[in-house]
């Protein structure tokens, strides 16, 4: 049979391979964090939690009714709810490391209490393993559901930068459109002055003959036509 002293150094050994993820569990507070975890350390993260999130909820509010005053709505409640979705599955990911370690401080209690009741020592160490196993799957829950947040976060950014850059875009197609629209205009307006310019010249033309058949004096040739109506510049001699 397995001596005592032997026994206790293998069931120390176990405890110290579960007890080692516990430590190296992230610290969720901005100083170091405690050495394990007490139930008022737990309350008082999820406090913070909580608040901070109610403090975000608020903000993104005031955010989204600023940016309705706004010339540029549709870009700044793009980066503001981006920016909200970021905060709120780092807060996420937060509640999860905090439930986690809860979670793996409870198996370790519950294992120092089977411990002391059970004496066989091969049920000890099955026990035990089971529980690493259960520490290890609600480890591996944790990770899946911190990756799937910070994968909803990048996708959401990403739709955010493929739109703003659709309406950049949109906004280059319409300028380029107006300063068409506008060149077209004004040179129909130019077109309607040189118009004008003939008709003018035209009549001045015809007013001169006129003058000349209705006048007097002996007929002579017709006087030239001012250069300025025309709009060809004068020869001078």
């Amino acid at each position: 049979m397995m001596s005592a002293s032997r026994l206790n150094g293998l069931l120390l050994s176990v405890m110290l391979c579960l007890a080692g993820p516990v430590l190296a569990v992230e610290p969720l507070l901005d100083g170091p964090a405690p050495a394990q975890a007490t139930p008022s350390f737990t309350e008082v993260e999820r406090a913070r939690i909580e608040r901070e999130r109610s403090a975000e909820m608020l903000r993104q509010q005031q955010v989204e009714s600023a940016c309705y005053q706004r010339f540029a709505v549709n870009d700044c409640l793009l980066e503001s709810r981006v920016k909200h979705r970021e905060v709120m599955a780092d807060l996420k990911r937060q509640e999860i490391t905090l439930n986690d370690r809860e979670r793996r401080l409870r198996s370790s209690e519950q294992l120092r209490r089977i411990e002391d009741k059970v004496s066989s020592p091969e049920r000890d160490i099955d026990l035990m393993n089971r529980q690493q196993q259960g520490v290890q799957k609600n480890t591996d829950a944790a990770n899946t559901a911190a990756q799937k947040a910070a994968d909803v976060a990048n996708q959401a950014r990403e739709r955010a930068e493929r739109q703003a850059e659709q309406q950049r875009k949109q906004q280059q197609a319409t300028e380029k459109a107006a300063e068409r629209a506008s060149k077209a205009a004004q040179a129909s307006q130019e077109a309607r002055r040189f118009q004008d310019k003939q008709q003018d010249a035209a009549s001045h033309r015809q007013q001169v003959e006129r003058d000349a058949k209705n006048s007097p004096g002996p007929r002579g040739k017709p006087l030239p036509v001012p250069a300025e109506a025309t709009g060809v510049p004068a020869v001078r001699p």
